[in-house]
């Protein structure tokens, strides 16, 4: 099979687990916004980790993959973990205290910031549509989310932090191609955040019952199916590419917040949310034309 045919199809394929990883996040999202307030963050991210450390642990187990990796990678690993678990925390503190429309735009400037990274140390290269398309999902984004900036400051600088965290955890799963197994950076991550999670919880600790138990347990299902389709995701497609995939959460969390919380979207909502998929859209297609004439190129040759 021609390579630039292969590269083709995973693209596809990573771009196709991304969106799912981001419908699964955005389900999870709705669940921490119904839970009860009793129920503090660090339960919640107790739970969102913990189900996944369950699960994939019975699959690295049965397939004989690593849990943790080798030696040599536990400082990228512990970077990753330790980043992918500061974002968590950010972002469910951010979303309890602030206006969702001000978190959400903060959030995104991470996709900036992913692809400079991606760029730099890995050596992604940006296409001459990928920037455009960056600043069009951005706009999308921000009118979409119509953000006041009127939320108290320690929520507006924890999302701005997420985002930051997301610079770092995000690219390392592009690193680790190759290198290690997309499982094992899970397990490693569900893992750490769990064991962290435990004696910072331990002071506000409720026993959940009922409906706070089921939404604590939708959380962390979604959770882990949204962390294992994404870490594969970014194993096939380069970082800085995805990053502009991932605003579809502004559409996907308008029609999940419409669909569970009675949540109306506004027009800027649906203007916003076109803004992105046409962007997105673009993106895709330039992509499949030029690897489709690279694919020609290889055969000629």
């Amino acid at each position: 099979m021609p390579r630039a045919n292969l590269q083709n199809q995973n693209r596809t394929k990573g771009i196709a687990l991304i969106l799912l990883s981001t419908l699964s996040f955005g389900f999870m999202q709705i669940f921490v916004a119904m839970t009860n307030q009793s129920i503090s963050v660090m339960e919640q991210t107790f739970f969102r980790n913990l189900i996944g450390l369950v699960v994939v642990g019975a699959i690295n187990i049965r397939s004989r993959i690593s849990l943790f990796g080798q030696r040599r990678y536990q400082p990228q690993l512990m970077a990753r973990s330790g980043a992918g678990f500061c974002a968590i925390v950010l972002l469910f503190y951010a979303a309890r205290n602030a206006s969702q429309a001000d978190v959400t735009i903060l959030n995104r400037m991470g996709m900036f910031t992913i692809s400079a990274v991606s760029a730099i140390f890995l050596g992604e290269k940006l296409t001459k549509i990928h920037i455009p398309a960056m600043v069009i999902a951005f706009a999308g984004a921000f009118i979409a989310a119509n953000p006041s900036f009127d939320s108290s400051f320690l929520p507006l600088l924890a999302a701005f932090g997420t985002a930051l965290c997301d610079t770092v955890a995000y690219p390392m799963l592009s690193y680790f191609s190759g290198r290690v197994n997309p499982l094992t950076v899970v397990m490693h991550f569900c893992t750490f955040s769990t064991i962290l999670s435990i004696p910072l919880m331990l002071p506000t600790f409720v026993i959940p019952a009922g409906w706070d138990l089921f939404c604590l347990l939708m959380i962390g299902v979604f959770a882990a199916v949204g962390q294992i389709t994404m870490t594969f995701a970014y194993r096939m497609t380069p970082a800085g590419e995805l990053s502009v995939y991932n605003q579809m959460a502004i559409l996907f969390n308008a029609v999940l917040a419409y669909i569970f919380l009675r949540e109306i979207p506004s027009v800027r909502t649906v203007v916003g949310g076109t803004m992105v998929i046409i962007a997105s859209l673009a993106l895709f297609f330039f992509k499949q034309h030029t690897l489709r004439q690279a694919e020609q190129g290889e055969s000629e040759a």
